[in-house]
């Protein structure tokens, strides 16, 4: 039947639409990962950090902001660079602009300092931690930070991103050291520079440059970043990780394949929907009123075909073929197929509708009138819900003078 089947289609189709809404709500809710940034664009993360020592000294060194997103409010540094004075510690964004910071976690063994701001600090997004355990001896390494000896030049320390260093070296030996895990470098690590971001080639934050030997040329030591996370998350404070370099990528693909494939499931479905909607568009509505057959034992018997037929009253006796689409009963022909004469008035104009579905091959009836229609036990159809039937059921218009029957017959 046309209408059930349109029915159908909608609920198939609003149950897709709620499915791909679920898909790209499970997609956007994906956990987070780090916008993949150049090594340059990393310095916009690194800030310098400036103690106001309690001998009247001002100390300088660098930090890294990390968190989920942008603003932050934490900032990692090396415990010397805050050491002398836990309570007189800000970061300088400018020659004029400063922010307090609070010293709210701190180890001296590992020489790691978590700092809090005293307000939300913008354009400045929070770093990626890798893996310290990925990383291998010769690897390649960017150090980061404001060294002291950069700022002979202008004479005043700035805090902006653009005075932020950048040096190249490669990882020399992993090992461990007074408790700590250690990375050997062969970057040169200067005063100020203490507290920054070393970085392994994907951008990930690998260390935190502490240390050069004074001693030897070339050899430097930056803490491993794995001796933060503990001191971290004992503090509830969030951050990005990284398993490996592309994890970020990986779950951007993931995502993305769920989503695609989400609309291809739907693009199906909707095509389904509209080639059966066109198919069972086609069946005729309205047209010329139909001329009974009468019923002959001679008819040509051929395969079976449904068909109505007229047990009592004006067409008792005769057989209407059902396979040509809706087939409306009443006495306005310019809306029925089979008409009743206008003098029966207890038969409205349109009485009802009998359909018949070949493709689900069944039988439906649907009442349109103001004096009802009836099923066989007497049982009356609400008005304009479709009710199948089987063959060999029996209904009729108003009263049993009219009775008719659906049924399969040859002919």
């Amino acid at each position: 039947m046309i209408r059930s089947v349109k029915e159908k289609g909608i609920v198939v189709l609003k149950k897709s639409l709620i499915l791909l809404a679920m898909i790209l709500l499970f997609s956007s809710s994906a956990p987070a990962f780090a916008e993949s940034r150049s090594i340059d664009e990393l310095r916009n993360s690194v800030v310098r950090i400036i103690c106001y020592g309690a001998d009247g000294e001002t100390y300088i060194g660098t930090g890294f902001a990390v968190g989920k997103t942008e603003p932050v409010r934490h900032i990692v540094t090396n415990f010397h660079v805050v050491e002398p004075n836990l309570d007189g510690v800000a970061i300088l964004l400018s020659k004029e602009d400063q922010i307090k910071a609070s010293v709210i976690a701190f180890d001296k063994v590992k020489d790691i300092a978590v700092l809090e701001l005293s307000q939300d600090l913008y354009q400045r997004p929070p770093m990626e931690l890798g893996d310290s355990d990925q990383v291998k001896p010769s690897q390649g390494v960017y150090a980061l930070g404001f060294p002291g000896d950069a700022d002979l030049i202008d004479d005043t320390p700035s805090g902006d991103p653009d005075d932020v260093t950048i040096t190249k070296g490669i990882i020399s030996k992993s090992s461990i050291q007074g408790g700590r895990g250690i990375f050997q470098i062969d970057v040169s690590i200067n005063p100020g520079n203490s507290g920054g971001p070393l970085l392994n080639e994907q951008g990930q934050v690998i260390g935190i440059n502490t240390f050069v030997v004074t001693s030897a040329s070339g050899i430097s030591g930056a803490v491993k970043i794995d001796e933060l996370f503990p001191i971290l998350e004992s503090r509830g404070i969030e951050y990005l990780t990284a398993s490996n370099s592309d994890s970020g990528s990986t779950k951007l693909w993931w995502v993305l394949g769920i989503a695609v494939i989400g609309l291809i499931l739907l693009i199906m479905v909707i095509v389904f929907v509209v080639i059966l909607i066109k198919k069972q568009g086609k069946k005729a509505r309205g047209g010329t009123p139909i001329t009974p057959v009468q019923s002959s034992p001679h008819s040509a018997v051929s395969n079976q075909k449904p068909v109505l037929k007229g047990l009592s009253g004006y067409f008792a006796g005769q057989t209407v073929e059902l396979d040509q689409g809706d087939l409306a009963i009443g006495r306005d022909a310019r809306q029925c197929q089979l008409v009743f004469p206008s003098s029966f008035e207890e038969i409205s104009r349109k009485h009802c509708t009998i359909r018949y579905d070949k493709f689900s091959q069944t039988f439906t009836l649907e009442d349109s009138s103001s004096n009802g229609t009836y099923l066989h036990s007497g049982e009356k159809i609400p008005a304009g819900k479709v009710t199948q039937l089987r063959s060999g059921d029996k209904f009729y218009l108003s009263s049993k003078d009219y009775m008719f029957e659906v049924r399969w017959e040859h002919r």
